[in-house]
């Protein structure tokens, strides 16, 4: 008897591609990738069948256009646009193993709520909290998942995908998920562009910035709440600094505007814990 799990993913973009490539290395059988476009689910499956994506020797992955290829899989991965996940969770019900409820439906999305996949028996949520690019590998085991199932049943296959892949997880409820997509969105993208912002101004010196992006980071996580070691001019009261920044920034608007708005933000919140007698 096949032990392991068995997962087909519909979807190949840039989630369902990463997914799939680091599902199957890490021990997953992916049974079968389906997209749209076929070209894109051959190319994906001609990848995952390549001796280093495939260290446990598992069977090939096949590609398709047609849901039924993923019929018999234990979990099915939705690796698809927000606004595409009810047409595809209609469309997943021409599978006949997820309609005796035998597979699990997952969809892996941050914003979209579980109650989006209550038509089907057996469903949940197999959330990322990672930035997943077709480009850039990554190490699974070190991406935490944010989970949540409609029942014991689909809960135990998805905690059993995590455990098999070394991941940590958490049982997250979707009011819940979405104000962590929210946080991720701040120490990822909003963070990518402030350091778009820095190029700007340090390049062709804005690799001297790495060990300060770094230190900033870590301890913003290792001292529990970041404004307690918020650093700066603001944290100083220094406002002849602020000034001479901004006159600096004169030819630069945008930058004017943008360290406006996050240097009061930064005052207006220490001014707060000053309030609450927050020692920092």
């Amino acid at each position: 008897m096949n032990s392991r799990i068995r997962v087909s993913i519909i979807g190949v973009g840039n989630a369902g591609f990463r997914l799939a490539v680091s599902l199957k290395s890490s021990g997953v059988e992916v049974i079968s990738v389906i997209n749209r476009r076929i070209d894109s689910a051959k190319l994906l499956a001609s990848i995952l069948n390549k001796p280093e994506n495939n260290p446990y020797k598992l069977a090939d992955t096949i590609y398709s256009n047609s849901y039924d290829s993923a019929n018999g899989s234990d979990i099915i991965l939705l690796s698809v646009s927000d606004k595409a996940i009810d047409e595809v969770t209609q469309n997943v019900l021409s599978i006949s193993s997820v309609r005796d409820g035998f597979t699990t439906v997952c969809h892996i999305s941050g914003a979209v709520s579980i109650d989006s996949l209550s038509n089907l028996p057996s469903y949940g949520v197999f959330y990322p909290l990672m930035t997943l690019s077709k480009n850039k590998p990554i190490d699974i085991s070190i991406t935490p998942f944010l989970i949540e199932y409609s029942d014991n049943f689909s809960g135990q296959k998805i905690k059993d995908l995590c455990n098999t892949i070394g991941s940590e997880f958490s049982v997250v409820k979707s009011s819940d998920r979405l104000k962590m997509q929210i946080a991720a969105v701040y120490v990822s993208s909003f963070a990518n562009y402030l350091s778009a912002l820095a190029y700007e101004i340090a390049s062709p010196n804005h690799v001297l910035l790495l060990p300060l992006a770094v230190e900033t980071i870590r301890k913003a996580f290792l001292y529990g709440d970041p404004a307690l070691v918020q650093t700066g001019p603001e944290s100083r009261g220094d406002f002849d600094t602020i000034k001479k920044h901004l006159d600096a920034l004169m030819d630069m608007p945008e930058h004017i505007q943008i360290y406006q708005l996050i240097s009061k933000s930064i005052t207006d919140k220490l001014k707060q814990l000053n309030q609450r007698n927050v020692k920092f």
